[in-house]
Order: C-alpha cells, then sequence, then structure tokens
C-alpha cells in the first residue's frame, strides 16, 4: 500500500508539506558545521532526545519521548546509521516511498522523527533581523554583514565559530570585535529549540552573553538576574518556562562557538 499523503500533510502542519521538511535539511546541512556537530549516530540521538525532552520538568513530552524512542530504534534495526543517512533516505517523496517498502516502518512515523529534528535538533536557517529587538547598533551592524553577503544565523555561525573567525569578521567588515561576537553568540542562541528574538534578547538582557556563560551559570543567580532584568524594562517575564527551558537546554545542546 502505498503512502497516504493527505494524512502526511496533516502531521506536517505547520510545516507547509513534504518538500518544505526536506528544504530545511538540506539547508541546514550545507554548511560543513553543521554536518560535523549534528549528524549524530541513531544511539547518540536517542540519548540526545531523552535528555532534552526526557528532563522537561513538567514532563510534558511523555507519551512523545516514548514514541520518538520506539521509531528511533526501529530506524537503528533497519541499518539507518546516522542522521544524514537517514535524510538521504527520506530526501523527496520517491525515496520516502522506497525507504518505507524496504523497512517495513510505517511512513508517518519516519516524518514524526523527521519533523522533530527539524523543531528540536537540527539549527534551523534564520534572518540575524530576527534575532535582535530593539537594538539600534546591532541591527545597524546586521545590515553591515549583509553588504558581505552574511544574512542568516548559520552564514555567520559558519564564519564565525573560532575566535580567528571572528577577528577576520571584524577586520573584514569594520565592526567592533564585541558587536561581531554578540552577533555570532546572538546565532548561537538561535539554535536553541522555539528560541525567539525575545528569548533571546532577555538572556543577553539578563547577563548573559554567550551559550558558555548560561551553562555556568548559578541557577539561584540566574533567576534573580532574569527578575532583576524584566523589572528593568518593564515585563513580567515568565521565569518558570523561559529561563528555565533555556538554561536546561543551553547545558544539552552540542557546543559549538569556541572561546580559543
Amino acid at each position: 500500500m502505498g503512502i497516504n499523503w493527505d494524512e502526511i500533510q496533516k502531521a506536517l502542519i505547520p510545516l507547509k508539506d513534504y518538500e518544505d521538511l526536506c528544504r530545511r535539511f538540506e539547508e541546514s546541512f550545507a554548511y560543513p558545521f553543521v554536518v560535523k556537530s549534528f549528524n549524530y549516530p541513531i544511539p547518540e540521538l536517542m540519548d540526545y532526545t531523552q535528555k532534552l525532552l526526557g528532563g522537561d520538568a513538567r514532563g510534558r513530552y511523555t507519551e512523545y519521548l516514548a514514541k520518538l524512542i520506539w521509531i528511533f530504534r526501529e530506524l537503528h534495526q533497519a541499518g539507518v546509521k546516522n542522521v544524514l543517512e537517514l535524510m538521504t533516505k527520506t530526501d523527496t517523496r520517491v525515496q520516502l516511498e522506497i525507504f518505507v517498502e524496504q523497512s517495513g516502518i510505517a511512513a508517518p512515523d519516519i516524518v514524526a522523527v523527521l519533523k522533530y529534528l527539524v523543531y528540536w535538533f537540527i539549527p534551523n536557517e534564520k534572518y540575524l533581523s530576527g534575532l535582535v529587538r530593539d537594538n539600534r547598533v546591532i541591527s545597524d551592524a546586521i545590515k553591515v554583514l549583509h553588504e558581505f553577503g552574511i544574512r542568516t544565523n548559520l552564514e555567520l555561525l559558519q564564519k564565525g565559530i573560532t575566535s580567528a573567525g571572528r577577528e577576520t569578521l571584524a577586520e573584514t567588515s569594520g565592526l567592533p570585535a564585541a558587536i561581531i561576537s554578540e552577533l555570532v553568540n546572538r546565532a548561537d542562541f538561535s539554535r536553541m529549540p522555539w528560541a525567539s528574538k525575545a528569548t533571546i534578547s532577555n538572556i543577553i538582557g539578563a547577563g548573559y552573553g554567550s551559550m558558555a556563560e548560561l551553562v555556568k551559570a548559578n541557577p539561584e543567580q540566574l533567576y534573580a538576574d532574569f527578575l532583576r532584568y524584566g523589572k528593568a524594562i518593564g515585563k513580567n517575564l515568565k521565569l518558570g518556562n523561559e529561563i528555565e527551558n533555556s538554561y536546561r537546554i543551553a547545558k544539552i545542546i552540542p557546543v559549538l562557538v569556541k572561546e580559543d
């Protein structure tokens, strides 16, 4: 029996269609740093998912996690070694149909894993302008980077992951090193699942300018700093949601930006 694409279409919401799903994989894995850091073997991907979803303080993803782990086991037993191999086997509708027939794994299950990877694992490409809120200096710097062909978070991360790369960006663009560093760190924060420009700006505003600083934070001090920043900007920030999840997830996702 062939794939029920109407069923798949419903499961993909809010993605436009299966091609949109595949395009996101292709866009992200076009960058060498993504291939290097996110091509997890399936067993490691299972461990990562267990930590990411299983560590939720409110236990919101228990059933979702169990389903994903079961599908990952099925994929591993079917001989899928890693994320890139899964992407290759499913990168078109025809390829998905062939893989479903060969593996015996239901198409909705495979698509459920692919959708999870897009929203929870691989860094999605975002325009730099979507990573900043009410900051004229940073917004102006983004316009300068546009002139050098750097428009997205992944383009910036590819060039600025290392300290040497950031130095080169500063020299080439004429922007201060501190501005380049903040932009790279904003791009780094943007790969956290569901991170909006508000979340990124709140973390930085609270005094945690990099993923490394967030990871090393004292939880009690982090909450205090976040509350202080919220009062300073006249907003009641959701401490139990935004900052708690950001702090937890920052300790799980792959380390990218190097300070060497």
